[in-house]
């Protein structure tokens, strides 16, 4: 008897159809999916020491239907929903590649929803797909059978805006649509999770990342925000849809301020040893916390959040002697100019001086912020809120080392 333990199977890296590289391998129901023209293949190319037996012949716990097309071709029946000729597909290899896909065994009636929630979960965590998976449906699926027979009913704006979204976005003129199906997945994908941020859902993120890795603009990100917004306000009108409630001012400035903590105090990390680190951390928490930040009574209520962030940051290390060439520094994190964030500084430092600013001595350099904070009052609710996230993420690198 042969001894087949360690023989494999051809590896199949490309669609027979359109030559694509881009495969999905669903093992459990052992069929290769094509992400760009859709076509399911069959692959058996297991190892004897797997779970091959659970998958194919009789025991198995899988069964894939229909899991050949040029098979099942030949076993007649209604054949794909279209027509070849006249008022049909007049293009013979097409209408086969379609005949193909419509009698393959699983086919996702949506992939590009799918695919919008693959580039979520990729770019912004799983714990945002499950939030956000709702709204992706809304944007990327069309209406039922009843509420487009509704919809037909409407004037011609309330139409237009109960349309699928991921129609119109995907149709607009270049430069504002993506240049590829996976580019557009990854404007939307970031326009969902943008407006979710905007509208209390889930915390703000830094769309620049975004922006970088897959080679989009902001106009494009907010045409797609814009759009999205508008079906989702439309659906609301007919009923069918709530929109959450809006956060206030406050706590939309509260997670403005946390979020640019977060990402100065990562950057922080890179060039500051863990000493001094911490002193400028408690530092800038207890500056805020004399300007009451996080309060519908804060002093610099008038100050945009990641300029008020940065030059609180700035401040701390001077206060420490620690401030070369920090300002070009703190200026990277948000595109700002190191100028201005040390004018800044220097001017409430002086209106502090005057008494033309009342930030209870938040920008009086003769003393440390720390020394001034009574400690015995309660607990500043922005820094307990900024120091809870951080003491998070420790535990959850340590326990994944």
């Amino acid at each position: 008897m042969t001894d087949n333990t360690n023989e494999k199977k051809q590896e199949l890296t490309q669609c027979d159809e359109c030559c694509s590289k881009e495969l999905k391998r669903v093992y459990e129901k052992g069929e290769v999916w094509c992400m760009d023209c859709g076509l399911v293949h069959k692959d058996q190319q297991t190892e004897a020491n797997d779970n091959g037996a659970a998958l194919f012949g009789e025991g198995a716990h899988y069964q894939a239907v229909r899991n050949d097309g040029d098979i099942n071709r030949s076993l007649g029946g209604t054949g794909p929903k279209m027509k070849f000729g006249s008022k049909g597909v007049h293009n013979r290899r097409k209408y086969y590649l379609l005949e193909k896909i419509d009698r393959s065994s699983v086919r996702n009636p949506h992939p590009f929803a799918r695919r919008v929630k693959k580039n979520i979960e990729t770019l912004y965590g799983r714990n945002a797909l499950h939030l956000l998976e709702w709204l992706v449906e809304m944007s990327c699926k069309p209406l039922s059978g009843e509420q487009e027979l509704i919809r037909k009913k409407q004037d011609k704006s309330m139409n237009t805006r109960l349309g699928m979204p991921k129609q119109s976005i995907c149709r607009k003129k270049k430069g504002i649509k993506g240049t590829s199906d996976e580019q557009n997945a990854v404007i939307i994908a970031a326009a969902i999770v943008e407006l979710a941020g905007e509208l209390g859902l889930m915390p703000k993120f830094d769309r620049r990342a975004t922006m970088e890795q897959a080679g989009i603009v902001p106009k494009q990100i907010m045409n797609a925000r814009i759009r999205i917004l508008q079906h989702w306000k439309a659906r609301v009108s007919m009923g069918w849809a709530a929109m959450p409630p809006r956060k206030s001012a406050n706590d939309r400035r509260e997670d403005a301020i946390v979020q640019g903590m977060e990402h100065i105090f990562d950057m922080l990390s890179e060039h500051l040893d863990q000493d001094d680190f911490d002193r400028v951390l408690y530092e800038t928490e207890a500056r805020l916390a004399l300007l009451q930040e996080g309060t519908a009574q804060a002093l610099t209520i008038n100050v945009e959040e990641r300029m008020l962030v940065s030059v609180s940051v700035y401040a701390s290390l001077v206060s420490f002697g620690l401030q070369s060439g920090a300002a070009d520094l703190l200026a990277d994190v948000f595109g700002l100019t190191s100028s201005g964030i040390r004018s800044r500084f220097d001017a409430m430092v002086k209106e502090s001086e005057s008494g033309e600013f009342h930030d209870n001595g938040a920008f009086d350099m003769s003393t440390t912020c720390g020394e001034q904070l009574n400690e015995s009052q309660e607990q500043n609710a922005l820094i307990a809120k900024f120091r809870l996230g951080r003491v998070c993420g420790k535990r959850s690198s340590s326990s994944e080392s």
